[in-house]
């Protein structure tokens, strides 16, 4: 709605409150007379949803100006006379002047501009001014050649097409060019393409790892720019040629420039850098900033899904997002220096981050909630400096690098800075798009953008079976084996069976089973997730165990009648190592293949007879989270027969809180802390979530990561204490698990030394909850005593598993009833804490004593398909 629209609405809401006086006195607005919260503010920006056709009259606009200020003709520089004749192109022959240059990098960003708002409008016009002025870039060409085989060294009108001498030469025209070609122009522009990206690979200075570089203002010096003035070209040819070598370019410049001109803390970048430099002057430049924010949204756009390196791009992107709207300014431009609040306003910065915020909300790379009201007020401010010629104003000129501000506040501004023109057809035509798919409302005076349905990253439904399906969900039969194409399948070592039970209800109707455990996995990005799921048989009965990623229990045999379906809801954690575009969790080599680190959310399927009728996939990232952070006794343990407390405690906590364990075998406190699992936890930890510790087994053992229980073992325990808290959450520490050592006497012998009295100490001190999961332990093994506590244990004869030619006899790892019991006392122990999160135990658990465990024999447990005999790191 547009601000006159507004005005009325106040206007009449006054007169109406007028009108129900007495007579039509005059009135004094205020609090009590006056809804005050609907006045209008008077905005120096246009405040609210653009419109599509004045979005479209701005960039008619800009066309109609450029196709009359840029003409595609040659003239004699002496005569001005104009050259029709190309035979006659002579050393004296230059384009004919007009407003701009015809093959500057600036025109290369409007020739892929009026591509673009040719595809978002539909008006060929825009194509054609591309289309025309590449193909007479292509006719003149040959005619030049020829004039250099006649005059040796000749610099002429196209010689920086034929000759680049620098990125800004090459760049952005060959992307240009290969958009064009892709888009359906019949033009030989391969040669002249070949040649920009020859000198890109191949001619361009670089520094020893490869990153692109020049030799001013200082030697080996680092510009922001070139950025842009390389990757997107890169990019598209490796779109263009299939060759991947120019993906692992443009991929590589990235992350190597960001590596050294990339300020995680602002989320901005610097706008160069100098090699050999002790500091390095860190001025962030807009329209730098906007080359470089441009690149990676051009990068993503082509680069396959699954490339190496597409996340840690993809993260960058989102930085960078996050830092320039926390850098815009009231009336919606960025500043000069993005930082700097008294340098002037920039239209071309603006209209850059315009076209890649909206670009980038499209694409879904970040949340319109958070970034459309930035990308709309960002356009209606550049709207505003687009005047009734069609010229873009307010843009700074050519700019150099530089190590001072005064270089950066008084640059130049002209209307005739060519730098605007493209960024601004590409940001109208971007903002169209995002427009005509999001549902955008003033709500209390604000633009808010509102979650569109059909959106994917709302979630995922999926009818089980070969029976009708129910609208606004896909198919799942014996057929929809898991592919990375499709995204999303069933994972089975056996066949499964598609059966019909009740045809008059489409989504209930039918379901799939087996008679072996199989798998069902979908591609989700990190993060949490609500599944519902729909299980049972209308003609007989089923029981359905549902574990998730590396065998989290979350259902325990659930068990329907005949004619019965249940509908259950569980939360999962998926998660990648990646903790920002240049780090990630150091992992084992053992762990590379884990379910919990790879890019899906998988679901096993279990049970006499599981029998699964849907599933429907929503992202939960509004929830409580439980972080673990441990060793082997806490993991989740990936095969069968081991097991940890940890895969076992997601089954006594309602769906309304999620558990992330991040525990590993082996692990020290500060192995896990040298190898970034906490710096994992808490980049993505959120006020009101927990941090679980339960460590000592290895810490405990002589070496580099021994640590003093009342000392440095304490003090390693405070740091994630310490780190937890600053970001709001709540630790809780859990003392460790025994191991299985009787005395003569059938008591457990303390082997973890003065550790868990140590972490009690710790914990009096803090004042934080302490789970006593040693104490409880040592009760419940004695319980069992000396022979059944076996069963708690990784105990089995020789040949019980595939390769285990040798009894297995561990007597710190736990079996899944023994991981299962432990899993009863943490929540035991949640409960005797009264810790807030009493409130999310599940109903159907009644208490558990330790001194009374359940009876191993009746222990129910489905077994995972994969089996390992090695037994897992640390003891």
């Amino acid at each position: 709605m547009n601000c006159q629209f507004w005005k009325q609405i106040t206007l009449t809401s006054l007169v109406l409150l007028g009108l129900n006086l007495a007579g039509a006195m005059a009135q004094k607005v205020t609090d009590s007379t006056t809804p005050l919260h609907l006045l209008q503010p008077e905005y120096d920006t246009p405040y609210g949803k653009p419109e599509v056709e004045a979005i479209e009259e701005v960039l008619q606009r800009v066309h109609d100006y450029l196709e009359s200020t840029t003409p595609m003709k040659l003239i004699d520089q002496g005569s001005g006379t104009e050259l029709d004749d190309f035979s006659k192109i002579n050393k004296n022959t230059i384009f004919k002047p007009g407003d701009y240059r015809l093959i500057s990098y600036e025109w290369g960003v409007t020739y892929a501009g009026m591509l673009l708002a040719a595809e978002q409008t539909g008006d060929k016009r825009y194509a054609d001014y591309t289309y025309n002025r590449l193909q007479f870039l292509e006719g003149i060409r040959p005619y030049f050649l020829e004039l250099e085989k006649e005059h040796a060294g000749v610099r002429h009108a196209m010689y920086s097409v034929i000759h680049p001498h620098a990125l800004d030469d090459a760049g952005a025209m060959c992307a240009a060019m290969i958009k064009a070609k892709r888009a359906g122009l019949d033009a030989d522009l391969d040669p002249m393409i070949s040649n920009f990206i020859d000198y890109i690979s191949n001619r361009e200075f670089r520094f020893d790892d490869g990153t692109l570089a020049r030799n001013r203002p200082q030697p080996n010096s680092l510009w922001l720019d070139d950025l842009f003035m390389s990757v997107p070209a890169l990019a598209q040819m490796g779109k263009y040629s299939g060759e991947t070598k120019y993906y692992d370019d443009a991929v590589k410049q990235v992350l190597q420039f960001s590596k050294r001109m990339f300020n995680y803390e602002k989320g901005l970048y610097m706008h160069g850098w100098i090699m050999g430099m002790d500091e390095h002057p860190e001025f962030y430049w807009g329209r730098a900033n906007g080359w470089a924010v441009m690149t990676m949204v051009e990068l993503l756009e082509v680069l396959p899904a699954d490339y190496p390196g597409r996340d840690q791009v993809h993260d960058l992107l989102q930085r960078h997002l996050r830092g320039l709207a926390n850098h815009q300014s009231g009336q919606g431009f960025w500043h000069q220096l993005l930082d700097r609040n008294d340098s002037y306003l920039e239209t071309s910065a603006t209209a850059i981050y315009t076209y890649a915020m909206a670009r980038a909300i499209n694409r879904g790379y970040v949340d319109a909630k958070v970034y459309g009201p930035v990308a709309c007020l960002a356009w209606n401010a550049v709207a505003t400096k687009v005047n009734e010629k069609g010229q873009v104003e307010g843009t700074c000129v050519g700019t150099g690098m530089g190590f001072d501000p005064a270089f950066y506040y008084y640059r130049p501004v002209n209307v005739y800075a060519a730098h605007s023109y493209g960024p601004v057809l590409l940001a109208g035509a971007e903002m169209i798009e995002l427009v005509k798919t999001h549902d955008m409302r003033i709500n209390d005076s604000s633009l808010q953008f509102y979650d569109d349905q059909q959106d994917n990253t709302t979630g995922w439904k999926f009818d089980f079976g070969s029976g009708n399906v129910k609208e606004g969900f896909t198919r799942v039969d014996e057929e929809s084996v898991y592919s990375p194409g499709k995204g999303f399948g069933l994972i089975s070592e056996r066949p499964v069976h598609s059966v019909k039970s009740n045809g008059e209800d489409k989504l209930n109707g039918d379901f799939i089973t087996s008679e072996r455990p199989f798998y069902f996995a979908v591609d989700v990005p990190e993060g949490r997730y609500r599944v519902t799921l729909t299980l049972g048989d209308f003609k007989g009965e089923s029981a359905t165990t549902v574990k998730a990623e590396s065998r989290r229990l979350m259902l325990e045999n659930i068990q329907t009648q005949k004619g019965e379906v249940v509908t259950k809801t569980v939360v999962v954690d998926v998660r990648t190592p990646r903790i920002n575009a240049t780090e990630e969790i150091r992992r084992k080599s053992r762990e590379m293949a884990y379910l919990n680190w790879d890019d899906k959310l998988t679901l096993e399927f279990s049970g006499p007879k599981p029998c699964v009728s849907s599933i429907k996939i929503e992202p939960a990232n509004e929830l409580p989270v439980i972080f673990l952070a441990g060793n082997s006794t806490v993991v989740d343990q990936e095969q069968e027969p081991w097991a940890s407390w940890g895969q076992m405690f997601p089954r006594f906590l309602k769906p309304e809180i999620v558990v992330a364990n991040y525990a590993e075998s082996g692990e020290t406190l500060k192995a896990f802390q040298r190898e970034r699992r906490l710096e994992k936890i808490l980049s993505v930890m959120k006020p009101g979530d927990y941090l679980f510790m339960e460590f000592a087994h290895n810490d405990q053992k002589p070496g580099g990561n021994h640590v003093e229980p009342f000392t440095t073992y304490q003090d390693e325990l405070r740091h994630f204490i310490s780190e937890s808290r600053k970001r709001g959450a709540h630790p809780v520490l859990v003392t460790s698990t025994n191991r299985r050592r009787f005395d003569e006497h059938g008591e457990i012998v303390n082997t973890l030394e003065e550790y868990p009295e140590a972490m009690r100490q710790l914990a009096k001190s803090a004042n934080l909850p302490l789970i006593d999961l040693n104490a409880m332990s040592k009760k419940l093994f004695e319980a069992l005593g000396v022979e059944d506590s076996k069963k708690a244990f990784v105990h089995f004869p020789a040949n019980t598993y595939p390769g285990q030619d040798q009894p297995l006899a561990d007597n710190t790892h736990f079996s899944t009833y023994g991981a299962y019991e432990l899993a009863k006392c943490v929540v035991q122990g949640i409960l005797e804490n009264r810790m807030d999160l009493a409130d999310y135990v599940v109903n159907d658990f009644d208490g558990f004593d330790p001194s009374t465990p359940d009876d191993w024999k009746s222990f129910f447990w489905t077994e995972s398909p994969s089996a390992e005999v090695l037994k897992p790191d640390g003891n």
